[in-house]
């Protein structure tokens, strides 16, 4: 296999990341725009490398309007589930803070401070064209870039590569529970809503095996992201961003 196969699919990603690694609500205003554009920007340098997206199901699978009905309807359940369940158990950083404090308890250091809300109120900015510059770059983001990025690293690489390192020669829709567990609890620890992550990420990945479609998968994606943005912005539940 060429070696350098996999960079298309994992770069992007690996961008996302590295700007979560420094994003905070001090200064996600300002870094969530730049960091829509500049994955926007590798997805769109890497597109000749992503021909799953467009490739027609296998007879068998449900294709056209079967596939994209499917599609909406998985990524409406998923974000419903996703909104549905969050004050029902607790987050990736409760759980966190919530083994820290053993720990310390158990070493005899002292306690650790309580962990810092992650939400950002984007209402609290103050120039209105600076406010819906985030919010249409948030939506974009979340809708399109996210949408595009993690489908092609999830299901259009990671899980086909568990199957076999030469994960193009693997066809899209192929299962085998070593990649499906890997890939779903991935897909939670990722999110700090990692119970809806997980239920989430089965729903993408049983969507995948019973289209054989990663285009089905992204607009699945981009559906439940979209539907979030309009809740969000509806009701300002704002912790969901």
């Amino acid at each position: 296999m060429n070696q350098k196969q996999w960079v298309p699919y994992v770069a992007p990603m690996a961008i996302y990341m590295a700007f979560l690694l420094v994003e905070s609500p001090a200064n996600v205003a300002g870094l969530y725009p730049l960091k829509a554009i500049t994955v926007a920007g590798a997805l769109w340098y890497c597109r000749r490398h992503y021909v799953e997206w467009q490739q027609a199901p296998p007879p068998g699978a449900p294709g056209g309007a079967a596939a994209l009905s499917w599609a909406v309807l998985t990524g409406f359940v998923a974000i419903v589930i996703w909104i549905a369940l969050d004050p029902y158990y607790p987050k990736l950083r409760e759980l966190q803070h919530g083994l820290d404090v053993w720990l310390n308890r158990l070493t005899g250091a002292p306690p650790p401070p309580p962990p810092a809300p992650a939400v950002f109120d984007p209402t609290t900015i103050g120039s209105p064209l600076a406010r819906w510059t985030f919010i249409g770059s948030r939506v974009f983001g979340a809708v399109v870039v996210v949408a595009f990025m993690e489908e092609l690293f999830w299901r259009g690489f990671l899980i086909r590569w568990l199957v076999n390192e030469n994960f193009r020669t693997v066809p899209l829709g192929v299962f085998t529970w070593t990649s499906f567990l890997f890939t779903t609890g991935l897909f939670a620890v990722e999110h700090d809503q990692w119970l809806a992550g997980l239920i989430c990420g089965a729903l993408y990945n049983g969507l995948f095996y019973w289209t054989k479609s990663l285009r089905a998968c992204i607009v699945a994606h981009a559906v439940s992201n979209a539907v979030l943005a309009v809740w969000v912005l509806a009701t300002g539940a704002w912790q969901f961003w």
